[in-house]
């Protein structure tokens, strides 16, 4: 065998650790962020993609127009699922610029979160809808996807080693 086919073995492996290192800084299911009004409001989840059944802490960042977070706000929240409200977080005063409540998730499927940000300035709710996807498999499923990856890399890196020998040795 020709030395250039290992060349193919680190493009394969990469790819199944780009992609771990990818899902686990950008997830794509629980982070997203709007600007409504003079304010940005960030949320995200922990962990980064929900699960059914387990303990999740929402975590909401309000930011002023500069990006800092704000020192008081009031909020409120709402959690929808198929348009039925599953849980009210009433409006409450918070510091700091962040909100962190604890929620678990019975469905899976897509949530809706409605926050509603009181304007301390003006006296106005700022509201927006920020979806939210829940699994009941994701992160097991995702672990064995990438470790399966990885060990069919490593098993055709020792096989090409082995052949190698192999085929030397008979020369």
């Amino acid at each position: 065998m020709k030395k250039r086919f290992y060349l193919f073995l680190p493009i394969y492996l990469s790819f199944f650790i780009g992609l771990g290192v990818y899902e686990v800084i950008h997830p794509t299911f629980s982070t997203d962020s709007t600007r409504i009004g003079n304010y940005e409001i960030k949320i995200e989840t922990t962990p980064t993609v929900p699960e059914i059944g387990k303990n999740t802490i929402i975590h909401i960042l309000v930011l002023d127009e500069s990006g800092k977070p704000i020192d008081n706000f009031r909020m409120g929240i709402q959690i929808y699922y198929n348009d039925n409200l599953q849980n009210s977080f009433p409006p409450a005063d918070h510091n700091s610029g962040r909100y962190d409540l604890d929620h678990v998730f019975e469905e899976s499927g897509n949530h809706v979160i409605r926050v509603d940000l009181f304007d301390l300035k003006n006296g106005d709710v700022l509201s927006h809808a920020f979806n939210v996807g829940v699994l009941n498999f994701y992160m097991s499923m995702f672990t064995y996807l990438i470790i399966a990856g990885l060990a069919g890399a490593a098993g055709i890196i020792i096989a090409i080693i082995i052949f190698q020998k192999k085929i030397s040795k008979t020369r």
